[in-house]
């Protein structure tokens, strides 16, 4: 293989290692799409401690899959789930429906830190009636 041959083969081997890396971060982790999310939302301890994650300056009341949402979720409201998994197009507003039924005033808050100018409830009114 000629120097040239060899040297576009790389360089086609690294746009594509880059592309690849591109794509990846178009969404989130998905880490944790398997997490079961009706557990979590019947379990009122639970649901009482990522209140407390996402309200938290630090990240001492959260557990791994609450520091990591917390991470994701301001850019996730703002901008409409934009970067979310399929399965997080379903969780976000499934979530967000359970807190302004079940504890606005935990939703208020959260939005308050998060989405002051409350950009993802604009989009979804449906979410809160």
């Amino acid at each position: 293989m000629s120097r040239s041959t060899a040297a576009a083969v790389a360089a086609a081997l690294l746009v594509a290692v880059a592309a690849r890396a591109a794509l990846a971060q178009d969404t989130y982790s998905s880490r944790f799409d398997g997490t079961d999310l009706d557990a979590i939302l019947a379990d009122e301890g639970r649901v009482d401690q990522y209140v407390r994650c996402f309200l938290a300056e630090k990240d001492d009341d959260c557990d791994e899959v609450g520091r990591r949402v917390k991470a994701v979720l301001a850019e996730a409201l703002t901008t409409d789930c934009a970067k979310c998994t399929e399965r997080q197009k379903v969780g976000l507003p499934k979530t967000v429906r359970f807190l302004a039924r079940e504890r606005p005033d935990a939703w208020e808050q959260i939005q308050g830190k998060l989405d002051p100018k409350r950009r993802y409830a604009a989009a979804h009114p449906e979410l809160s009636q």
